[in-house]
């Protein structure tokens, strides 16, 4: 298993240094991408990359390769095989990629479920030059079975994250306490800042065990009062955008910053609009993905995360896809949608190697300043 692990850290130091750039190139894609194609997402513990893609082009490889540490003090790996984890967000302030997982043991150290481990919780951000910093935030025993899907940062060490089993929370890495759980709101699957203001989305299974639809919340304290970035343990949710059934297996979400336009990722139909007009939210269309696995072999025929580009006459649509083999994400796509209407094309962006590579989170690459 040692040699597994060091071929992995060797392909992924190879892959870095054979990248022309040495530094995140602005408006184009980062993807978090598990697995090296030599370690199996099965074995549940994933070395981790960034992968930075042209929008609007088939890459036959990333323009740059950022490796994530999977030994000594910034290691943080994650769960390729699990199929909530791996949420990529950008910072408010837009200088920062930022994910969750599993920190502050080496890679396969320990064989089994990380979520079912005594392995610290840990956020990672990465900035525009590649540099890494991992932060453990929480240790858990084995029973807590807490699976961090994501975090969010506001660029000034406050971090809010994303999980099952009381993973909602809020965590100030400047001073010494532990993280502050939303008692009100234990399961969540992403979480985002737009303009200033904390989002979650919670799923079907979510909304039924918390008594609430499915969609896109963002907060508000014990009296029903807005909260933009909560950080009390009495923090509730405030229903924003209702998905419609049946596409309420949702995973990643973005809303324009004129709070006009949302998309979700469900990870059977693809990617769902809904646009907001008179005070109400409207779904407006769902854009299906065409598959390139066997239906009989296939995983899932949807989109796991998403964001979009707001900035042009049409929003410009990313995600990454669900398609997998053997029960797994896998083999799977970064795919490209121009909002032309509910029939617009869907375009292949990247393509995931192996059958022990899949791509996760998304996210515009971070400014320099």
């Amino acid at each position: 298993m040692k040699k597994i692990i060091v071929a992995a850290m060797a392909a992924g130091l190879a892959a870095f240094a054979a990248s022309a750039q040495s530094s995140f190139l602005p408006k184009h894609l980062a993807v978090l991408r598990a697995g090296d194609g030599t370690v199996r997402l099965h074995l549940k513990q994933s070395p981790v990359f960034l992968d930075e893609f042209e929008p609007g082009t088939f890459n036959d490889k990333p323009l740059l390769t950022v490796a994530i540490p999977t030994n000594g003090p910034d290691a943080i790996f994650f769960n390729g095989h699990a199929a909530t984890e791996g949420i990529l967000t950008r910072s408010e302030d837009g200088r920062l990629l930022t994910f969750a997982g599993y920190g502050g043991v080496n890679l396969l150290q320990s064989n089994g479920t990380p979520s079912t481990l005594n392995i610290g919780r840990a956020f990672c951000t990465v900035d525009a030059a590649g540099k890494i910093h991992t932060i453990i935030y929480e240790q858990y025993g084995g029973s807590a079975k807490m699976n961090p899907r994501g975090a969010v940062t506001d660029g000034a060490g406050h971090f809010w994250s994303c999980g099952n089993s009381d993973g909602t929370a809020y965590y100030d890495a400047t001073a010494s306490k532990p993280p502050v759980i939303f008692n009100a709101v234990p399961d969540s699957r992403e979480v985002r800042i737009i303009n200033g203001v904390l989002y979650a989305s919670l799923n079907g299974p979510d909304g039924v065990f918390l008594g609430v639809p499915s969609g896109i919340f963002s907060f508000v304290d014990s009296s029903g009062d807005a909260v933009p970035l909560p950080e009390s343990s009495r923090t509730h949710l405030n229903l924003v955008v209702p998905a419609q059934n049946p596409r309420t297996r949702i995973a990643g979400f973005d809303i324009n910053p004129e709070g006009t336009i949302a998309y979700t990722a469900d990870t059977v139909a693809g990617i769902q609009k809904y646009v907001k007009a008179d005070g109400q939210w409207k779904f407006a269309c769902n854009f299906s993905i065409p598959q390139n696995i066997p239906a009989a072999e296939n995983h899932e025929t949807g989109c796991f995360a998403v964001t979009a580009d707001f900035t042009g006459a049409n929003p410009v649509i990313y995600a990454t896809t669900t398609e997998g083999y053997n029960g797994c994400v896998n083999s799977n796509r970064v795919v490209q949608i121009v909002d032309t209407g509910a029939s617009a094309k869907v375009m292949t962006i990247a393509q995931a190697g192996s059958d022990n590579e899949a791509y996760r989170g998304i996210a515009f690459t971070p400014n320099e300043h």
